[in-house]
């Protein structure tokens, strides 16, 4: 027995560590992509521009501000690639109802998103889109014709959105923002003992105790993975994530992607594939009032532009 978690320790902190780098698959052309996403209905034998899902909530309130997370469920085109074995082992050892592999941060629904990953050696912190995938180097090895976000809502107070924002910028200008590839080693440990060894009624991300949550607060961190930054930042600034982290003793170093969906608060507003971003977002901005000022229709603009 003994043998045996060992191996899958091994198996499961080697997939951990390739995981957040990005996904290796056939580039789409980007022109491409912009003009599947310019069609709210688009015929395809594979149908995989279909909008799958919206919100079920009624309606979503106007006081306030908005901060959006997405969650990727990234697509690989060779179904042998190490990628895509790497990926079905995380949602092997996922215990959440939405799996994700990627998450990111943004301050509306336009396509320009913060995300964490390795695949940039000098500017950890990038700037991700899923329409015009080839801006960046993590999201242009994928195929964004299959590949899925889900996007979220977090309802947040004006102070508290310009604290995140804030944070989030400051970060991403600083160059000594890293993706920390070993604290990696450390989420696959605890993801094993969580999917495999503790009680049913522990496994949900609410008792997610760790040994040091103390670290969630730490000022002048610069080393994370894309879901733990998230994390670290949401805590720090949005009061009712502080509250329910120090309640609950929960580590943002040990926070996976799919756990974020989980934090109080967190409402979905919509889940496209990749291509089919924009008309997730504009759909959204014009069914529901509160949504409307986050969404400017800049369909198959660069974001550098």
């Amino acid at each position: 027995m003994k043998k045996i978690v060992r191996v899958l320790s091994v198996t499961f902190s080697i997939f951990i560590l390739s995981t957040f780098t990005g996904c290796r698959s056939t580039q789409v052309e980007e022109a491409a992509v912009c003009e599947a996403s310019k069609n709210v209905i688009h015929d395809s034998k594979d149908k995989v521009f279909k909008i799958y899902e919206y919100s079920e909530a009624e309606e979503f309130p106007l006081e306030g501000r908005y901060i959006f997370i997405r969650l990727y469920q990234p697509y690989y085109d060779n179904p042998f690639c190490v990628e895509n074995f790497l990926n079905n082992c995380i949602k092997f050892v996922d215990v959440s109802t939405e799996f994700a592999s990627h998450a990111a941060i943004g301050f509306s629904l336009d396509d320009n998103f913060y995300g964490l990953t390795s695949s940039n050696k000098n500017h950890n912190l990038e700037i991700e889109s899923c329409t015009y995938a080839g801006t960046n180097k993590y999201m242009r090895k994928c195929n964004p014709y299959k590949s899925v976000e889900i996007t979220y809502a977090l309802k947040v107070t004006d102070e508290e959105y310009e604290n995140v924002k804030a944070i989030v910028e400051g970060y991403y200008n600083n160059p000594e923002t890293k993706y920390d590839v070993s604290l990696n080693m450390k989420i696959a440990g605890r993801s094993m003992k969580r999917k495999f060894f503790w009680p049913q009624k522990e496994k949900s991300f609410a008792v997610h105790n760790d040994d040091n949550p103390d670290s969630t607060f730490e000022m002048n961190r610069y080393n994370f993975v894309c879901s733990s930054f998230i994390a670290y930042v949401l805590a720090n600034s949005v009061q009712s994530i502080h509250d329910y982290f120090v309640e609950n003793q929960i580590d943002s170093n040990y926070v996976v992607p799919s756990d974020i969906q989980y934090f109080p608060g967190m409402k979905k507003l919509f889940k496209t594939t990749w291509v089919d971003y924009n008309i997730g977002a504009k759909n959204t901005a014009e069914m529901y009032a509160a949504f409307a000022p986050y969404y400017h229709e800049q369909l198959c603009q660069g974001i550098n532009e």
